[in-house]
């Protein structure tokens, strides 16, 4: 549902977090369970399939030679693509079962 109504982004779990880091001159990247969130992994997202054509024919073949060459990071590929289409950041979903909170227990 949360991508019928969201068609344009990214929408899918797991997130991770990335951010630059001035001081150190490098990105970091968290996979930890957290509030912030600038990536949904593609192994468990939805997407509109121009997203895909865009990533096929428009994306720099550069980009494509490296996630080839390491045949990993086609899911921060495909984010920044989709958010610099959009400039929307992704959403993440989650079911019940997986969303933690200790006082929410009652709720279900």
């Amino acid at each position: 549902r949360v991508w019928r109504e969201n068609r344009d982004r990214l929408v899918g779990f797991p997130a991770r977090f990335h951010i630059w880091d001035i001081r150190n001159n490098l990105w970091l990247y968290n996979s930890n369970y957290s509030c912030e969130l600038s990536i949904v992994l593609t192994g468990a997202a939805f997407l509109h399939k121009y997203y895909l054509y865009l990533y096929s024919s428009w994306l720099p073949a550069s980009i494509r030679r490296t996630v080839d060459e390491f045949m990993n990071c086609e899911d921060i590929a495909m984010n920044f693509l989709v958010a610099h289409i959009t400039r929307k950041p992704p959403i993440k979903v989650t079911s019940r079962w997986t969303f933690r909170c200790e006082g929410c227990s009652s709720l279900w």
